[in-house]
């Protein structure tokens, strides 16, 4: 890199040379999304200011410029990494790696680490709706009721 592009590089904040690295990796905003744990949006927003910030055509080159000719550690590692080989989100965890999924975490309705999806059967989707149907039928019970009381309150004069 050039001593133009080094000062420009170091005016990336570590999140886009974060999305930069995962885009010299081959993946898509996606699976950088999947992956750092942010919007799909927040990751074309920073990989869109990098490549602004570097002066590059197009997302690939201002990686290639970030990454190109040097070493092949991504940002915030300390090596151990094999150069070139990225890790898919469809790659199932290795025994013992990670956080394992309880049974009963299976159950909400929620996104769980290790999960790539939210995978509810239909018996559990029904549940869910019928439980929330449930709450919303009873928080307007007491909502009625509520107002009923204070209605009373303040005509009971």
């Amino acid at each position: 890199m050039t001593e133009e592009a080094e000062a420009l590089a170091d005016r990336l904040a570590p999140r886009h040379r974060e999305c930069l690295w995962h885009v010299f990796q081959l993946r898509t905003s996606k699976e950088i999304a999947g992956e750092l744990g942010i919007g799909v949006g927040t990751v074309d927003s920073y990989i869109s200011e990098a490549v602004a910030i570097l002066g590059a055509p197009n997302r690939r080159r201002a990686a290639e410029m970030l990454f190109g000719g040097k070493n092949m550690t991504p940002p915030g590692k300390f090596g151990g990494e094999l150069a070139g080989v990225a890790i898919g989100s469809s790659d199932t965890p290795m025994p013992g790696q990670g956080l394992q999924v309880g049974e009963w975490q299976v159950l909400l309705p929620f996104r769980h680490k290790g999960v790539d999806r939210n995978a509810l059967g239909p018996i559990h989707r029904l549940f869910w709706f019928i439980l929330l149907v449930l709450a919303a039928a009873a928080s307007f019970g007491m909502l009625a009721v509520g107002l009923e009381v204070l209605s009373r309150f303040f005509t009971a004069e």
